[in-house]
């Protein structure tokens, strides 16, 4: 083990030591736990045709490098390493298609439209996306001068777009071939974004520019009075009001739409002053943009009067959901039930509002009934278990399907799963994180088109060399065939049970944390710098090394993470006082956490809705979800209720 802290402080010293910060019962202690170690294949031993040379494993890693290499050069505009690459029959797919992708951005970006076609031709259907799609449809009006039905689509969208999508509009605009309140829209929606440059360029296309300068425009005048034998100087700001036009309420719309702008403390003023100068539309998109600004910051009555005043027919998604959190954070049942049966057919169908519209009708004094049969049926999400339990049904974690033996032998021979096989074990040989990410990639190209049988088998194949995240990647794609064992994998058991002990947590709950931050790849790095099986912020390690006594450790050493991790989500708990909480503050950090509490106690699972971050939000539901299955599988399928685990929030200070 390479952790340098072992070798100055025993395991039963930093026992000690962890025990003096949140001490067990006497009666409660355990011998301290053996060194672990990445845990190696389980006795199972395979071979992969296709690289049974040394040389064809190296031809393998060269390609990994080239293909990386071509990814750098077409960020630089590099056409010739791309075009080599991918001419290449011996490259693996999903990287071909990785980097295809990448390159018909620039492509698009650059209007290189023949390389554009050929390239665009090449790509799987799956693999095109919605900015690469506009691209294309941008090409199409460029060479046939036709406008598509998607320059239309997009146009009355109110999504933050890709930029192949906005010079898609933008064209189709020039042509004159979209409806005019549309395309003012989508300035409207660039301001919001403060994208000034893509509003520009969408109210030229109108041949309606915007003004020099955005924002409501002031004049400053100044008087001169005497008193007596002084002159004093006196100066008055008066608002200029927008002249009525688009592109001068658009200016105007700026200063109250805009991320500065929706969040300066004046907003209301600014708004009731310039609201006689605007045109319905205008103020009903003003109105929807504060609403959503309003139910974020948690001002839930601010953002039922602004979502209210607004006009329902242009709402976005996003929208809709916060004007259902801003209901439900109030407990506005009756509310919830009226906005649930409004919101889009989409959205309708989410299990998260079937289960809330249930909640709603149940309070209410209506039948549920086939509400929650609807959302528990979606699978094993948060929504999914919380709807079971409505309907009387324990969650379910037996196993109904296992590994077939002659399965795994028949994938063994597929040369997708040989090539990311190939660079899995090279990424552990010293590849790095990026080979296994590149592995990641090829692994999902490879399973996309088994069949449930062949996915339970994959997923076993992988956990038994410890390619973890794809066996659970595998597991989880299935929906009759189920091994909850694969799908909730628990490796590096006795150490994680230890220091959940030591700690006095739960070690599902450590599962449930670990398998929605890593899922158990110990090279695992965020895109902000947190490492290791439960993602610890270099600053964050620095700071529980502080606390428990500790100035010598690696943060990438399997004990000293989870160690760590433990000692982090105990001091959280402890000091925030419940578990979702604790999870939410250890994605987004404990203040966070205490600031979104209530004014009034709030159940759980209404605090863990109405989160503002998305990311957060979704961590928090998922890594419970996750602690409640794991609960089940260490204690005979015996879960307990999520809704009595979610609890009650209490009051914010």
């Amino acid at each position: 083990m390479k952790n340098k802290n072992l070798n100055k402080i025993s395991l039963l010293a930093l026992s000690l030591i962890l025990a003096a910060c949140s001490a067990p019962p006497a009666k409660d202690e355990v011998a301290p736990v053996a060194e672990t170690k990445v845990e190696a294949p389980k006795n199972y031993h395979y071979h992969l045709p296709y690289f049974v040379k040394s040389s064809d494993r190296q031809a393998l890693i060269d390609n990994f490098y080239r293909y990386r290499n071509a990814i750098n050069a077409v960020k630089s505009g590099d056409n010739f390493q791309a075009a080599e690459y991918l001419a290449d029959n011996t490259s693996p797919e999903a990287l071909k298609n990785n980097l295809r992708q990448a390159w018909l951005v620039k492509l698009g970006d650059n209007a290189d439209w023949d390389t554009f076609a050929t390239q665009y031709a090449l790509l799987p259907d799956a693999s095109r996306n919605k900015n690469i799609n506009c691209y294309n449809e941008l090409m199409n009006i460029t060479q046939t001068k036709t406008i598509s039905v998607e320059a239309a689509i997009q146009a009355k969208s109110n999504d933050n777009l890709p930029a192949g999508c906005v010079k898609l509009i933008t064209a189709a605009a020039y042509s004159g071939s979209l409806n005019k309140d549309d395309v003012w829209r989508r300035v409207w929606v660039s301001l919001a974004y403060n994208k000034t440059s893509e509003a520009r360029a969408l109210a030229d296309a109108l041949n309606e520019p915007l003004p020099n300068k955005l924002g409501i425009q002031t004049t400053t005048t100044t008087s001169v009075k005497k008193k007596g034998k002084k002159k004093i100087k006196t100066k008055s700001t008066s608002i200029q009001l927008p002249n009525g036009s688009r592109a001068s309420n658009a200016a105007a719309l700026y200063s109250i739409v805009s991320p500065t702008g929706r969040n300066q403390s004046n907003v209301a003023t600014q708004f009731n002053t310039l609201s006689g100068s605007l045109k319905a539309d205008e103020k009903a998109f003003a109105h929807g943009i504060l609403g959503l600004s309003s139910a974020k910051d948690l001002n839930m009555h601010a953002a039922l009067r602004h979502f209210q005043a607004g006009n329902e027919q242009f709402f976005t998604h996003e929208q809709w959901e916060w004007y259902a959190r801003a209901a439900l954070r109030l407990q506005r049942w009756d509310l919830v039930e009226h906005i649930t049966d409004k919101m889009p057919t989409e959205l309708q169908n989410n299990p998260a509002w079937q289960y809330w519209r249930g909640r709603a009708l149940t309070a209410n004094g209506k039948d549920a009934t086939a509400l929650y049969q609807s959302a528990a049926a979606s699978g094993r999400n948060f929504y999914a278990v919380l709807s079971q339990e409505e309907l009387g049904m324990p969650l379910n974690s037996t196993n109904n399907a296992e590994a077939q033996i002659p399965l795994i032998n028949n994938i063994l021979q597929d040369k997708n799963i040989n090539q990311a096989l190939a660079l899995f074990e090279e990424s552990n040989n010293g590849g790095g994180r990026d080979m296994r990410v590149a592995a990641g990639l090829q692994w999902r190209y490879a399973v996309a088109d088994f069949d449930e049988a062949n996915l339970i088998a994959s997923a076993q194949l992988a956990n038994d060399i410890g390619f973890y995240e794809m066996a659970i990647y595998s597991a989880d794609k299935t929906n009759e065939l189920l091994n909850f064992d694969l799908r909730y994998l628990s490796p590096y058991r006795d150490t994680t049970s230890y220091y959940a002990q030591q700690n006095g947590i739960d070690p599902a709950w450590v599962y449930g944390i670990i398998r929605q931050e890593s899922r158990f790849m110990m090279t695992a790095q965020s895109g902000v710098g947190a490492n290791g099986l439960m993602q610890i912020m270099p600053a964050t390690a620095r700071l529980i090394a502080k606390q428990i006594g500790v100035s010598d450790y690696d943060i990438n050493d399997i004990n000293t993470n989870i160690m760590m991790g433990t000692w982090y989500l105990a001091d959280g708990r402890n000091k925030l006082g419940h578990e979702v909480l604790a999870t939410s503050g250890y994605n987004a950090g404990p203040a966070r956490a205490r600031k979104w509490q209530a004014n009034v106690p709030l159940e759980g699972a209404i605090y863990a809705e109405t989160i503002p971050f998305n990311e957060t939000r979704d961590y928090v539901k998922k890594v419970m979800t996750n602690t409640m299955y794991y609960n089940a599988l260490f204690n005979n399928n015996n879960s307990g209720s999520l809704k009595q685990r979610m609890g009650t929030i209490a009051a914010g200070n």
